[in-house]
Formats: C-alpha cells, structure tokens, sequence
C-alpha cells in the first residue's frame, strides 16, 4: 500500500531513517540497526532530502510563498506571502507531515486551547524531531516557542 502523499512524501523506510538520523544515530549505527549498508541510508538520506526539498517547494507554490531559504537537511522552508506581508516557516516532521506556520502580529489574541495545546505539542515534536532541548518552557504561548525553537533551527527567524 503506498501512503505517500503531499503532507508526508516519504517512503516508510526513508521515514525510518530520516527519523534515527534526526535523533542522532549515525549511518554505521542505523545501517547495522537495520541490517543493511551504509551506503543503502545514506542513498535513502540523499533520496529523502530532495523529496521533501520538492514538496517544501510545491507547498510554497501551493501558498504564494516566496522562498527565502530552504534547508533540506533539516526539512524546512523559510518564505514570505507579499499578500498578507507575512513571514511563513515550511517544515516537515515524521509526527505531523508537512505544515505552514505564519507569523502573527498579535498572538495572544488567539485563545482556543485546544488550537494553542494542538500547535504547542506540533512545535515540542519539531523541537524533539530536531534534538533542541527545551527545559521549564513548554507551556509557553506557542508563538513565543515557535521564536525559540525556529530561532535555533533557522539563524533569519532571529534576526
């Protein structure tokens, strides 16, 4: 059964081994973990990387976004909608798939809990996805953890 889609691009074996990349594992370790080479995951890397650089693309398309930056090593996409005059962060986890996050001018004006709690754990899982440590601060408002988090993933969220 094939469950590629837009909002998940990759393979079941590319999604595994995208993942133990991610945490960490290095491509001896994850080769013998699943008992083939290493030439095998890092094809596979190679292979998911410019999936998701095509699908980061298309869903810029797909938004009106203007591309700013794309980092495939790290499945995300920084662009600008020139209509809203907004700031767009593109990025894929192997929890949530692809998703669009727009920078808000007033954040605290959304108040739906089950939105905030929803949001909250989709960036908690971009920052475990990414290896970010977050200490005492996950029940912040998601915008300013969106900040933290896309800050040290992507150096222009900073500035």
């Amino acid at each position: 059964m094939n469950t590629k889609s837009l909002a998940s691009p990759l393979s079941q074996k590319q999604k595994t081994v995208w993942s133990l990349l991610n945490k960490g594992f290095s491509v001896s370790t994850i080769a013998t973990k699943l008992k083939t080479t290493r030439q095998y995951i890092n094809q596979t890397r190679l292979t998911a990387e410019a999936k998701l650089s095509t699908t980061l693309l298309d869903v810029a398309g797909a938004n009106d976004l203007q591309v700013t930056k794309i980092y495939p090593k790290k499945a995300i996409l920084l662009g600008y909608h020139p209509a809203l005059k907004r700031k767009a962060i593109i990025t894929y986890t192997t929890s949530h798939g692809i998703k669009v996050w727009y920078w808000h001018d007033n954040p605290e004006e959304i108040t739906n809990k089950q939105f905030l709690n929803q949001t909250r754990n989709y960036l908690l899982d971009i920052a475990k996805e990414q290896g970010i440590e977050l200490e005492g601060i996950t029940e912040m408002h998601p915008a300013k953890l969106a900040h933290i988090i896309f800050g040290k993933l992507v150096p222009e969220v900073s500035s």
